[in-house]
């Protein structure tokens, strides 16, 4: 407790700064309101000479503990004053001032609680016990300035009907200001108690704070040494690194290609690989549609310069380079020989045609944001690549041509019934999932036994082929 007394001392004036800026901004707005409204009542009941003489009275006080409240405040800020003899006046002169106020005002006992005002701050940083004395000479005051005026008071019949009455009120109202002292005076304690607990509080956490920051300098000087031995070890494997990785990227892209039937599937999975193991900022799968180049997959996100590549990729020096089978390393990029590079800050590219048994299907496309990115060992393991996926490529055209000729029937040419099968469970599932209708439209050739047995089994089949292709026309 002895400790929690001394803690609460040594803060006292941060909290009386703090306690005094408030209970000052609320004394000073009370005041002028209460002199503007005492203004106009005394300016309808009373005469006019009165009245600016009242008026004046509380003017000044105003100003008085306006200038009483900014030098005390300001004082307390600088750390020039604490709880002692300059302090106490200060607070006498302002009960005083709060007191001779009251008196002007018209049923000035109703507002007799801003005599209080002052006091609160003591009471919340120092206690009751310190706060007792100010109210007795609140009371005292407010009570010897009545006791001088109040024959005045009486002859005018402004608030009271009798001395002993008026008394009783005043002791009764400060008796409350009293009890409200004391309800503050126990918040006080608990709330110095609370602060008390969280300074301890703070102190063991700043000890293990400085424990933790010791530790940490350890861990860091691990931590360095270990960054040392790691450069040294990777400098040492750099080439087995290497090696390595392009071995890996083989075995990965022919794993794909023996596994991987879909094409955008299977170029996805490759254009993944090129950019992990050739380290590029962008990598684009470029084919041949028709007779002119189109981007089939890139990584590049940025919508605006994926436009630029894609309108601009049918280039001389890519036609040319897969016209020729030649691969092309440019490790300082003039974007007027390459218009797809124009306004996307590349400084290096590889080029490497796609071909396979003469057949052009397009090139790989890698770039970089950097100068001299790419070396010969880059062009010999695309290279390597490309020829898989070429042969990938043919592959996959191969498996779709055996799908096709699997799902459709020899004789009329349409899909069969596997694939209708097929199709309509997948879309029953579909429709169910987004609640739409499916509608299957079934229909029969009439007598078509008749007509085989008639005219011969041949002439079925072509009366299957006729309706078949009739049916093709009209979806």
């Amino acid at each position: 407790m002895d400790k929690m007394k001394n803690q609460s001392s040594f803060k006292i004036p941060g909290e009386l700064g703090r306690y005094e800026e408030i209970i000052s901004k609320y004394t000073w707005v009370i005041i002028l309101l209460l002199i503007i409204t005492d203004a106009v009542i005394r300016y309808i009941q009373k005469n006019l000479l009165f009245y600016r003489e009242v008026f004046y009275i509380q003017s000044i006080s105003f100003f008085v503990i306006l200038c009483f409240s900014v030098f005390k405040i300001l004082k307390i800020r600088n750390q020039q004053i604490k709880p002692g003899l300059l302090y106490s006046v200060i607070k006498l002169s302002e009960i005083l001032i709060i007191a001779v106020f009251l008196h002007t005002m018209h049923n000035g006992l109703v507002f007799s609680f801003l005599m209080v005002f002052p006091i609160v701050s003591i009471c919340m940083t120092r206690g009751i016990k310190f706060s007792i004395p100010y109210l007795g000479y609140a009371f005292a005051s407010y009570i010897g300035i009545a006791h001088l005026f109040f024959l005045k008071r009486i002859q005018s019949g402004d608030a009271y009907h009798g001395q002993w009455v008026f008394y009783l009120h005043a002791f009764i109202l400060f008796f409350l200001f009293f009890v409200f002292l004391k309800i503050l005076d126990n918040y006080s304690i608990q709330f110095k108690q609370n602060e008390f607990d969280n300074n301890n509080l703070i102190s063991q956490l700043g000890r293990k704070y400085a424990q933790l920051e010791e530790a940490k300098i350890e861990r860091q000087k691990q931590y360095d040494e270990l960054v040392e031995i790691n450069a040294r070890l990777e400098e040492a494997n750099k080439k087995l690194n290497e090696s390595l990785a392009e071995f890996f990227t083989l075995q990965q892209v022919s794993e794909a290609i023996s596994s991987i039937f879909d094409m955008d599937e299977l170029l996805g999975f490759v254009n993944d690989i090129i950019i992990g193991v050739m380290g590029a900022s962008a990598s684009s799968i470029i084919l041949y549609n028709g007779n002119r180049l189109k981007v089939k997959l890139s990584s590049i996100k940025n919508a605006k310069e994926r436009v630029i590549l894609t309108d601009n990729i049918n280039n001389s020096f890519l036609k040319d380079a897969i016209e020729k089978g030649e691969s092309i390393i440019d490790n300082s990029v003039n974007p007027d020989n390459y218009e797809f590079t124009r306004g996307r800050n590349v400084k290096s590219l590889l080029c490497v045609p796609l071909q396979i048994k003469g057949t052009k299907h397009g090139l790989i496309l890698i770039e970089h944001n950097i100068p001299d990115a790419f070396q010969d060992s880059n062009i010999h393991l695309l290279e390597i690549i490309t020829q898989q996926i070429s042969i990938a490529i043919d592959n996959a055209r191969l498996y779709k041509q055996l799908q096709d000729y699997g799902n459709t029937d020899g004789l009329t040419q349409v899909y069969n019934r596997i694939y209708f099968q097929k199709c309509l469970k997948e879309e029953l599932k579909q429709a169910k999932n987004e609640r739409y209708d499916v509608s299957v439209v079934l229909y029969d050739i009439d007598d078509f036994k008749k007509f085989n047995d008639t005219y011969g089994h041949l002439f079925g089949d072509l009366v299957l082929k006729s309706i078949a292709g009739l049916v093709k026309k009209s979806i």
